[in-house]
């Protein structure tokens, strides 16, 4: 009998993870701190996403037209431009673009491939966006893509390419806007009660959400988590528009509903999933959160984050006569973000025919070939004890402060094991680098250095240690283009 109890108590120990109970998430906001952010998130770091809707089909200024075009403020332009082109908004409305956003071209298998290449290691599709067009064949939303449109599963197809090729997926809803965001005239199509499947119901500007918004809010999420099973699932901020316009919690239960449902049901298929959120509507702790084209000033070590950027200057999606951004840019904003503990989700905007944009390819291509040579400095690293020096320069006036890059000086720092990644913004013309943080006798002083190496580059490079900081001579060949990372052994 003894040995009996020794042989269950030793399985026990043996097997303690099979013994202990797995967390059960309830839809409160203390059980929801349990959740912990998962290692393929935490090591992952980059991933891809896009904005693709009917609104692609206008391709003008933003995808935010199927709201500007009926209404006479802020953008007075768009309203003017589709009557201009598409005719009276009682003849041509938003609805009348979703004959014409045909994906006839779409290849999942395709985009799938381009974006691993560009160095991602989740991918999301467009699931559904504020102008209430689900991306998928919907239950609950009558107006969607396998009944009209495209006639195909645009969420699901990308999702079966994604896995196929070994990729954590994902989905992209903005729907929790949905509720307030046409305006209604007499004069517009969306007048007609007839269209209130894709429009929403009639509503004033000064009239909150009804249970029924939240109820159909929460059902939609519901569906994509047990349809799709997704990895990650973007929220946008405009699911909080109604807490903080009426100061009452609209939105706020339904979303622990769905967050409690997403982890438990992961928790059954034994995955580790992620939800992120914007403009600090859920908890640090209770999922992950995003800051749209905005980054931090500091490591935020307490907890994960994300950015989401755009490739494109004008429009998350499919804008005609756009400018892009720079590579340089874009390799700088990522190395900026993961050595301050985020990530970052990049956006494409494809046309409406289901092809993608020539300089987003290239621009993918480009940041694929920088993280084959530098990726080892980014993905599965840790911030440092400091993430980096140097100054930004100013490249535009977009946003409220205006775009920056990092500077010729710039350095950021990761960590990995023993090793230390400066990632550096410029090839010096003396040969030489200073990185002034790890000067002798500084802050941020190394101890023994056993050796300094760039990635891609297969010897070992000179250096010397001053007060004035760490001098490397850079080799003679460059092994990549934009940055360069050095990697720094450091004796144990």
């Amino acid at each position: 009998m003894k040995y009996l109890t020794l042989v269950i108590i030793i399985s026990c120990l043996f097997f303690q993870s099979g013994c202990q109970k797995q967390y059960v998430f309830e839809a409160t906001s203390e059980s929801l701190k349990n959740y912990e952010v998962p290692e393929w998130y935490e090591d992952g770091k980059f991933g891809i996403y896009f904005h693709w809707a009917p609104f692609s089909v206008a391709g003008y200024v933003t995808e935010w037209y199927p709201k500007w075009m009926y209404q006479e403020s802020k953008r007075n332009d768009i309203k003017q431009h589709h009557i201009d082109t598409w005719g009276a908004l009682d003849k041509f409305g938003y609805k009348d673009f979703i004959p014409m956003f045909k994906a006839e071209k779409y290849d999942p298998d395709q985009w799938v491939k381009l974006f691993k290449e560009a160095g991602a290691k989740y991918v999301v599709s467009a699931a559904i966006h504020h102008d209430g067009f689900a991306m998928w064949d919907s239950e609950y939303i009558a107006y969607n893509s396998m009944d009209m449109g495209p006639e195909r599963d645009i969420v699901g197809e990308f999702i079966e390419a994604a896995e196929k090729q070994g990729m954590k997926t994902g989905v992209s809803t903005h729907y929790g806007r949905h509720w307030c965001f046409y305006n209604f005239q007499p004069e517009y199509d969306n007048w007609d009660r007839k269209y209130e499947g894709l429009y929403g119901y009639r509503r004033s500007v000064n009239d909150p959400p009804r249970a029924e918004d939240e109820q159909r809010w929460e059902n939609v999420m519901l569906e994509l988590i047990d349809k799709y099973e997704p990895d990650y699932i973007f929220v946008d901020g405009g699911i909080g528009d109604g807490e903080r316009k009426f100061k009452k919690p609209y939105f706020r239960q339904q979303f622990y509903n769905v967050l409690a449902h997403y982890y438990n049901s992961a928790a059954k298929l034994n995955k580790e999933v992620v939800l992120t959120y914007k403009r600090e509507f859920l908890e640090t702790d209770q999922a992950v959160e995003d800051f749209e084209r905005s980054g931090m000033d500091r490591i935020r070590r307490e907890s994960k984050w994300q950015t989401d950027d755009k490739i494109s200057v004008n429009g998350w999606c499919y804008v005609e006569d756009t400018e892009f951004w720079p590579t340089d840019y874009l390799i700088g904003a990522l190395s900026d973000i993961v050595s301050k503990n985020g990530n970052l989700l990049l956006n494409v905007g494809p046309r409406p025919d289901g092809t993608l944009r020539e300089q987003e390819v290239k621009t993918l291509k480009e940041m694929g070939a920088w993280l084959d040579v530098n990726g080892e400095a980014i993905y599965e690293t840790v911030p440092w004890k400091t993430f980096g020096e140097g100054a930004m320069v100013k490249i535009s006036n977009d946003g409220k402060d205006g775009k920056h890059k990092l500077g010729p000086d710039c350095v950021r720092f990761t960590a990995k094991d023993d090793c230390l990644y400066a990632i550096c913004f410029s090839w010096p013309e003396s040969g030489e680098f200073l990185i002034k943080t790890l000067a002798k006798g500084g802050e941020y002083a190394l101890g023994e250095i056993e050796s300094i190496e760039m990635l891609g580059v297969d010897e070992e490079l000179e250096y010397e240690i001053t007060a004035e900081g760490l001098l490397v001579r850079f080799p003679e060949v460059r092994p990549c283009d934009y940055a360069y990372a050095l990697k720094i052994r450091q004796g144990i």
